[in-house]
């Protein structure tokens, strides 16, 4: 299997909970990037694109909930780039649906984003749920 991204403890935000979901993520993305690279039929990618909707739907779901009971101060902000990336997997789902196909460009867009905001906007909360007591990191 080729890696779209290597998993590496620089990602973790020290909640294990939500490590584990991005660890997840990441087996969903490089699924993907192997379903497209080995060209396998439209089935299996589509049912990874949406394996990848609906898991990313249930991981910020997952942050969300402890941005709420934690009172989280950057919580609109965070929920507002939640939004915009299921906006955009659902129009890549669609697209795909319509018969446009998965891309490297796509790829590489998947990955960058999910890199940039695991290590810039999930990493502004570690030292808030740190302080609450949430994080597993000392």
């Amino acid at each position: 299997m080729v890696r779209i991204i290597d998993w590496d403890a620089q990602f973790s935000v020290g909640i294990k909970e939500i490590d584990e979901q991005h660890q997840v993520l990441v087996e969903i993305l490089d699924d993907l990037y192997n379903a497209m690279l080995k060209a396998k039929g439209k089935e299996v990618a589509q049912e990874t694109l949406d394996r990848l909707f609906a898991y990313t739907r249930s991981h910020f779901a997952t942050e969300e909930r402890l941005f709420k009971k934690y009172c989280y101060p950057e919580e609109q902000e965070h929920k507002a780039e939640h939004d915009g990336m299921l906006n955009r997997l659902n129009k890549f789902q669609r697209d795909f649906k319509d018969g446009k196909l998965i891309s490297v460009d796509l790829m590489l867009f998947l990955k960058e984003w999910f890199v940039n905001h695991l290590q810039t906007t999930d990493h502004r909360y570690i030292d808030f749920f740190r302080e609450k007591g949430v994080a597993d990191l000392p």
